[in-house]
């Protein structure tokens, strides 16, 4: 064996150990994740309870905007009707700079951060393959 190659190979697998130390590492390199995950669960804890004031509190300004344009009734009474189904339990969630996407057990959930909170932006969500998200609560 030459040794210049051996010479070669040891900082080429050297940095791909590193390499690979950083990608197991990307969860802590995606702030807020769990606090998206948090507030999504907070909104189907607060609708389990029937606390459809607390739930919409949670949402962004332009998805209560837009859940209370066109008829009568508030946030709260307008969630209480649409029944969403129950969600608990947290599969994924990923951060993506200022939005993040919470998959729960039985649903699907959007944020975007407000300030120093995450906000919903679309929840009742259902995956349609290639095309976009069909949500029962969405911003406009």
């Amino acid at each position: 064996m030459d040794p210049q190659a051996h010479r070669t190979r040891a900082p080429l697998a050297g940095a791909g150990v590193v390499l690979a130390l950083l990608l197991a590492g990307c969860s802590s390199l995606n702030p807020g994740t769990s606090d998206a995950a948090d507030t999504a669960a907070q909104f189907h804890t607060a609708l389990s309870s029937g606390d459809a004031q607390a739930a919409c509190s949670l949402l962004a300004p332009g998805t209560v905007e837009k859940l209370e344009d066109g008829s009568d009734g508030s946030c709260a009474q307008k969630l209480g009707q649409l029944q969403l189904d129950p969600a608990s339990a947290v599969q994924q969630s990923q951060a993506f700079g200022s939005n993040a996407q919470v998959q729960l057990d039985a649903d699907t959930v959007f944020l975007t951060l407000s300030g120093d909170r995450w906000k919903i932006t679309a929840a009742g969500c259902t995956s349609r393959g290639e095309k976009p998200y069909d949500c029962e609560v969405e911003g406009g």
